[in-house]
């Protein structure tokens, strides 16, 4: 069995406005994670002016899909919110800033490359606090796939800035992946002490699930409801909130300012909560891309308007999986919204990480 880190040689190059990008991704191992590094030439050097969030908005979608399975897709829309929402998933679950300094004036690159991380595992962490990029609790098994691409959806050139656009850029792809036998791969989830739901002889693969939800009014004691994907095991809940009151769509906190899942067979809330404190416990990592921050003038911060929901702690069994919707019907559980502002055109991009038992006919 090996280990590997290796960053492929397709690429895929950005066009405006493009529906899909799509690169062949390497089908010799089963992937844990992915790297995408957008190397982005803007027009002008970003000392002087960005718009906020705009280095995330380089992405509208990143999706990766096999044959006949997305293992992963985000909530699109033009203002490109989807990259700055995985953006936010990435330093919650500790993979840094994504970024080194933006400006690209000498002695820096003549682009700037921004990571996003694809991980398709529960815990991108191990038992002992370190980096897991190996992680088996989840994968997406690449060998038994006949195709496998990533497709990079994009906006327009001026989704960046209102000044500066994007002249070119290209998207890298970095695969974390192991390599070996069913029975080698049995054994390394065994050493990682994987726990798999009961009935899941084959492992487990992500099935991201995404939507925009455009508000129409606002609304009381979490009374939008939004119906929660059923089938498999839904492991988080991402929520970014964006306002379309500016130039481009901007977060917002004042919007949905409360969250609820709620269990239909017994009415049960397992989740009820003012967003406030999901503000207050994301990681500091405020940078001059802070929304309505022109310059860094408030201090380390927690970004506003982003909101995450972890049902790992809400599992019944002894797994790392989230909560078990095998066999429940469409309406069984439901994400409930308060919405304290409303005007027209916001709107929330939700994001259920969900995994499915992995159908290919062997490990």
């Amino acid at each position: 069995m090996r280990k590997r880190t290796i960053t492929q040689t397709l690429t895929g190059t950005w066009a405006g406005d493009s529906p899909g990008i799509a690169t062949d991704i390497d089908r010799t191992g089963y992937i844990t994670r992915i790297s995408a590094v957008a190397e982005v030439v803007p027009s002008a050097t970003l000392a002087g002016a960005n718009q906020p969030d705009g280095a995330w908005r380089i992405v509208q979608n990143l999706r990766i899909v096999g044959g006949e399975h997305t293992y992963m897709n985000l909530p699109a829309d033009d203002a490109a919110m989807g990259g700055t929402l995985l953006h936010y998933m990435n330093l919650l679950d500790g993979f840094g800033t994504g970024h080194s300094i933006l400006t690209i004036v000498a002695p820096n690159r003549t682009y700037t490359p921004i990571t996003f991380t694809l991980h398709p595992g529960s815990r991108p962490r191990d038992l002992y606090g370190r980096d897991n990029k190996f992680d088996l609790t989840a994968f997406i098994p690449a060998l038994r796939e006949g195709q496998l691409r990533a497709e990079w959806v994009t906006s327009g050139n001026d989704v960046m800035d209102d000044t500066v656009t994007i002249t070119s850029a290209v998207m890298r792809y970095t695969l974390h992946m192991v390599q070996g036998s069913p029975g080698e791969i049995r054994e390394e989830m065994a050493r990682q002490q994987v726990v798999l739901p009961p009935g899941v002889p084959n492992g487990m693969v992500p099935a991201w699930t995404g939507e925009v939800f455009n508000h129409t009014a606002a609304a009381a004691d979490y009374s939008v409801e939004r119906d929660i994907p059923p089938g498999g095991f839904l492991k988080r809940i991402c929520i970014a909130e964006q306002d379309t009151t500016a130039t481009r769509s901007l977060r917002a906190a004042d919007e949905v300012t409360g969250i609820a899942v709620k269990l239909a067979e017994d009415g049960t809330d397992i989740f009820k909560a003012y967003t406030d404190f999901l503000t207050g416990n994301m990681p500091p990592g405020s940078s001059f891309l802070e929304a309505a921050d022109a310059a860094l003038d408030g201090g380390v911060h927690n970004a506003m308007g982003l909101y995450f929901v972890d049902l790992r702690p809400h599992a019944k069994s002894n797994h790392d999986y989230g909560l078990d919707l095998r066999g429940q019907k469409t309406g069984a559980v439901k994400l409930g919204l308060t919405i304290t502002a409303y005007a027209a055109g916001d709107d929330s991009l939700i994001l259920y990480e969900r995994y499915l038992p992995n159908k290919m006919a062997e490990l």
